[in-house]
């Protein structure tokens, strides 16, 4: 497994570019550190990373742990291609119900902690599972709202970005936030 990661990772050293690394870090205040990859190069590296050792034949499970691990990278790109390999790979193979087990755990060990990794994750995981899974699994990310991990609280409302015009989601948007607004002026009213 580790083989795995460290391949991925040097194939993104090779095609990291300084300039986007500086203007990454600055665009993000440097809440997160960056190798210099961009977006489409991250996807297009483990694209081919994922033939190139045939991932798609290791056990489903193995595949996920594989995926979750990209979050314990510093760097923002290992990160995001966990992100990507859970869009690309995975997220329709494994039950939404284990996915929101593990994805609060990454919450929880503290990696996710930028809104940048946040919101891609959103984006491109959270916000698809729930469109595929219906209101059960958007019952179940909106939850988070009560989460003391800022991040996590902020993912049951930016998971439905791209689902606000979907009618049956609007009461849980709107509940979540409701809540988060009204913990943000507590705190701010706290001496």
């Amino acid at each position: 497994m580790k083989e795995l990661i460290l391949d991925l990772q040097q194939r993104l050293d090779k095609v990291a570019d300084r300039k986007t690394r500086d203007w990454w870090e600055k665009y993000l205040r440097n809440a997160i550190i960056f190798r210099g990859v961009n977006l489409v190069e991250i996807r297009d590296e483990l694209h081919k990373w994922h033939k190139r050792n045939r991932v798609e034949n290791l056990p489903t499970n193995l595949q996920l742990t594989l995926a979750l691990a990209f979050f314990q990278g510093k760097y923002a790109e290992d990160k995001l291609a966990g992100v990507l390999f859970l869009q690309d790979f995975l997220y329709k193979k494994i039950s939404w119900k284990v996915l929101v087990l593990k994805f609060a755990q990454l919450f929880k060990r503290g990696y996710i902690y930028d809104w940048n990794v946040c919101d891609w994750f959103c984006i491109r995981v959270l916000g698809p599972m729930i469109k595929e899974n219906g209101m059960p699994c958007a019952k179940a990310i909106a939850q988070w709202r009560s989460s003391e991990n800022v991040w996590q609280a902020r993912a049951s409302v930016a998971a439905f970005v791209n689902l606000t015009k979907v009618r049956e989601f609007t009461p849980l948007i709107l509940r979540s936030c409701a809540i988060l607004i009204k913990e943000r002026n507590a705190l701010q009213k706290r001496p």
